[in-house]
């Protein structure tokens, strides 16, 4: 192996240190805030209703948390020398997907599913996903999650520096929204459980306040949207 091949194989492992941290953060708190809330056994909302939890809101949990920590990853990645209203940005995203991340969790903890989804070679998740563009350099083509950065983009992102990472935040950032969008409203209308439907909608509101926000940033450094899907 090269120096160069032993440098790049570093940095990788780098990026996805970083991804694996704050996944497990994530994690972490999602099963604290379930055993804080854990009554009689069951799984309850604000307010005191019960959620009870049918398989399409447990593929809904577990598909968007994990939506949710690839967010939380390229925050991190932005890292403190950005301008401060990407900054503020950043930290809103930050907080508003952590909470949801431990609701999320939370749930799936209380009812005894697994954190993650078990997705199958060669299927399609019926939540935005593009497994028809696996030969392009397209967000969602490995996940099978709508608007998810690929790996490429992710490790772009932590060697770009200056108005070039601001830039690639930004527009990542608004296109993992859109497909967070997606998946809510997929959730929404999927569910039976009040509880759930009022998360998703509340998930799909924010996140479109945000991809707002995102796009008056990205203006602004005279940079445009990525294509969606």
């Amino acid at each position: 192996m090269s120096a160069a091949d032993g440098a790049e194989e570093r940095r990788s492992w780098r990026v996805r240190a970083v991804a694996l941290a704050a996944g497990v953060l994530c994690v972490a708190a999602g099963v604290l805030i379930g055993w804080f809330a854990r009554g009689d056994g069951g799984t309850e909302a604000a307010g005191g209703e019960r959620v009870v939890l049918a398989d399409a809101d447990i593929a809904f949990a577990q598909q968007m948390s994990a939506h949710h920590q690839q967010a939380l990853t390229m925050v991190e990645m932005l890292g403190p020398d950005a301008a401060t209203e990407v900054r503020a940005a950043a930290e809103q995203i930050r907080v508003s997907q952590w909470r949801e991340v431990g609701t999320l969790t939370g749930w799936l903890e209380l009812v005894g599913a697994p954190m993650q989804p078990t997705v199958e070679r060669g299927t399609h998740d019926g939540h935005g996903g593009h497994d028809g563009h696996g030969g392009d350099d397209h967000a969602g083509s490995a996940s099978g999650m709508a608007g998810m950065a690929s790996d490429e983009e992710l490790t772009r992102l932590y060697h770009a520096a200056g108005l070039e990472r601001e830039v690639l935040f930004l527009q990542l950032m608004i296109r993992h929204h859109q497909g967070g969008v997606e998946m809510a409203a997929a959730g929404a209308d999927a569910t039976a459980s009040a509880a759930v439907r009022a998360r998703a909608l509340s998930m799909l509101n924010g996140q479109q306040q945000e991809i707002s926000t995102l796009s008056v940033l990205l203006s602004r450094r005279g940079a445009e949207v990525l294509a969606y899907p």
